[in-house]
């Protein structure tokens, strides 16, 4: 190493003493207003995907687009019966009745479409909500478990790379949840 180097190296050093000692007595005053950061992990997609709360209301919904879909199949059924009736038909109808026909048939087929479209943006919305709803909920939740266990910052597993596992209160967070027999509104 050469002297300039050697010189250059000392007063690195000596400037980051310097820093070091009056950072330190600053950021000890500092430290007397500002807390500890004490972290709490929480994996708010496991927690609501393993909640009774969430898993009544899918049951539920799951139920309803049962219903929905069984009607659509009896419509569809009903349509393809009227359609192959009406392919025996043609050479007896008239060409232009039998258009008339195929057409009407046709829109029938596009409705139901429009309408299982619409029940089908009307689950997603739904269901949006409804993770919206129990998300705020389970924030909440493990806002008071956090505080409970003198913690103050909370994170969502989904936005951290790595963390020690004892950081993670999502079981508590789970249990609390579920023992705070959470009602969810029907919306239709």
């Amino acid at each position: 190493m050469s002297a300039r180097n050697i010189f250059a190296a000392a007063f690195l050093a000596g400037t980051f003493l310097i820093n070091g000692t009056v950072t330190g007595g600053i950021s000890g005053a500092i430290a007397q207003e500002i807390p500890v950061a004490k972290v709490a992990i929480v994996d708010v997609a496991n927690v609501m995907a393993k909640s009774r709360a969430w898993n009544e209301a899918k049951a539920e919904i799951e139920g309803q687009v049962g219903q929905v879909r069984s009607q659509v199949e009896a419509e569809r059924s009903r349509l393809q019966t009227e359609a192959d009736e009406l392919k025996r038909q043609q050479a007896i109808l008239a060409p232009d009745v039998f258009q008339q026909r195929v057409g009407a048939l046709q829109q029938e087929q596009r409705n139901l479409q429009v309408e299982l479209q619409k029940a089908n943006r009307k689950l997603n919305e739904v269901l949006g909500k409804l993770r919206g709803k129990l998300s705020e909920l389970i924030v909440k939740t493990a806002a008071g478990v956090a505080n409970e266990k003198g913690l103050n910052i909370g994170v969502d597993r989904a936005n951290v790379l790595f963390f020690n596992d004892a950081m993670d209160i999502s079981d508590e967070v789970l249990k609390r949840f579920d023992a705070s027999d959470v009602k969810i509104e029907k919306t239709q």
